[in-house]
């Protein structure tokens, strides 16, 4: 288990998108593809399917804010500006102790009692609405927040009804203002007592507030596929993978070792002879396959905190050097791959924070990182709780929630394997049985990252989603419609040759999807099953 560290204000969101739909992509290489007898379903007859293991809920309450020390002499417009700043610090509050009370806690927490539901705020994307002035200096407002845990989750609440909806109450801290101010990284008020290990039952009356929080399930986002068809637009995949310091038996080394023998595997060629003689300068791994009928060049960096290198993790220069080579990656590659220690209102831990603190990429860091605008990147944070960083990604203003996808755990991780960063790169160059590139949908993805370790819920999700392809990205729409016998009438992966289900209707091709939005506006997304097996396999546009 990845112990979740504390130290940064972080921000995220959890895609809900987590359960497979659209063409199987659990195929690997070898595998003989989809069936050539499918059929579409008829409506109302969907029984084969798989459940999201998290759901985000939106969260709602009133609190406020008053005005104090010479604060409250202001007038205009520099008073206006002090309430919005001092309403942006109590919704971080907000999220850090909601956090405090949803997140899943280790035994050895100081605050181990208190709460532990699985769940975790999205700190950073916040609405607050309707401010009004309740008094000479105090102001009330309406909080708007985002919240991931379980599907289970409303049922282990102590949720009673009121207003027609459902609500819990909570007791929450009450730092002074000069006390929200401090933000600076690693100093920041939520690291002090008594609000770190947050729990109001060791706290005097003055320092705490009760408020109730309104919760419901958040519109689910639908499936869908990263965008393939531009990470590979130049021919090349270039991945880099950091293992960030880990205290469990130098695991950070066990995993960049593992991962080393794991590539060459693959078939990659390696850019050196043995893994003792990798250096962060040491280059790609390599290998070439086949993409939508071109040739690919997949490319691989692995990067971890080498004792007595310029990446010596214990030291306050190989903890710098570590960063840069992040900030690097952030900067210049397709696919960016963290595996490590993290937790709620954190980054990425990447050298030894007992020795040093420097290494850590903080969600500071990742919001003012220099990222390009214009490209499209995908980015795993393996970790426990890192849920909270995808937000602080799409913030960051070169990407304005755009051209990035970010995939993120809502609790505890595995740190014992390299499961999850394999199966992360394994699917990413997934081959069909001609040895061509099979895109998978994220639910397939996803479902496989949380099966890796049973005994663990880390509940992956993918943040980005909702600007993501729903029609395969090889599929070739100009032969949707088609009569064909075989799949490969059809076109490259992505088209299937479909029986309509009707009387003499034969059959035709038609283009897997996952919504609706990614068919011809003439067609709707569909489930397909084979007539033999009446095994749903896929979804694809059927003609309405």
């Amino acid at each position: 288990m990845r112990t979740a560290l504390v130290t940064t204000l972080a921000s995220t969101l959890l895609a809900a998108a987590l359960v497979p739909a659209g063409l199987t992509g659990c195929a690997s290489e070898g595998d003989e593809g989809d069936p050539e007898d499918g059929i579409f379903v008829d409506d109302g007859k969907e029984d084969d399917f798989l459940s999201l293991s998290a759901q985000e809920y939106l969260i709602e309450g009133t609190t406020s804010i008053t005005l104090t020390g010479a604060d409250a002499a202001l007038t205009g417009a520099a008073r206006d500006a002090r309430v919005r700043e001092l309403v942006g610090y109590k919704q971080i509050a907000i999220a850090w102790f909601l956090t405090q009370y949803l997140v899943a806690k280790e035994a050895d927490s100081p605050n181990h009692a208190f709460g532990g539901f699985g769940g975790i705020a999205k700190a950073g994307a916040f609405e607050d609405l309707q401010v009004r002035a309740t008094g000479a200096n105090t102001y009330e407002f309406k909080f708007r927040q985002l919240a991931a845990g379980t599907r289970e989750l409303l049922s282990l609440l102590p949720l009673r009804s009121a207003g027609g909806g459902q609500v819990f109450d909570l007791e929450v801290g009450r730092p002074s203002n000069e006390e929200l101010g401090r933000l600076e990284t690693n100093n920041e008020w939520y690291r002090q007592a008594p609000w770190d290990g947050w729990n109001p039952a060791n706290v005097p009356a003055a320092q705490k507030e009760a408020l109730t929080f309104a919760i419901k399930p958040e519109r689910a986002s639908p499936d869908a596929w990263l965008d393939v068809k531009r990470l590979i637009a130049d021919g090349v995949l270039d991945i880099d993978v950091h293992m960030g310091w880990d205290y469990h038996a130098a695991f950070h080394v066990q995993h960049a070792r593992a991962l080393f023998g794991w590539l060459q595997d693959q078939g990659f060629r390696a850019p050196v002879a043995g893994f003792d003689a990798l250096t962060r300068t040491s280059g790609d791994f390599t290998k070439r396959i086949s993409a939508d009928g071109r040739p690919l060049t997949v490319k691989v960096r692995l990067f971890y905190g080498k004792t007595g290198s310029d990446t010596d993790p214990d030291t306050d220069a190989g903890g710098i050097q570590l960063e840069n080579d992040m900030r690097a990656s952030l900067k210049t590659r397709d696919v960016i791959v963290y595996s490590g220690h993290s937790g709620p209102f954190y980054g990425f831990a990447l050298g030894n924070w007992r020795k040093t603190s420097e290494g850590d990429l903080d969600d500071t860091d990742m919001r003012s990182a220099d990222m390009p605008a214009d490209r499209y990147q995908v980015i795993l944070a393996e970790g426990c709780d890192t849920y909270q960083i995808g937000q602080a990604f799409k913030d960051n203003p070169s990407k304005a929630g755009k051209n990035v996808d970010v995939i993120t755990s809502t609790s505890f991780s595995n740190a014992s394997t390299p499961d999850t960063v394999q199966d992360f790169i394994s699917s990413l160059i997934e081959r069909d049985s001609a040895g061509k590139l099979r895109p998978r949908t994220m639910k397939a993805l996803l479902t496989d990252l949380d099966s890796n370790s049973p005994w663990f819920h880390t509940m992956y999700g993918i943040h980005g989603i909702d600007d993501n392809p729903t029609l395969h990205p090889f599929a070739v729409t100009a032969n949707i419609g088609k009569t064909c016998r075989v799949n490969a009438d059809c076109g490259g992966i992505g088209n299937l040759c479909v029986a309509t289900g009707a009387a003499g209707g034969g059959k035709a091709c038609t283009a897997a999807c996952s919504a609706d939005a990614g068919c011809p506006t003439t067609h709707a997304c569909k489930p397909v099953a084979s007539s033999s097996s009446r095994t749903i396999y896929a979804n694809a546009c059927r003609k309405r």
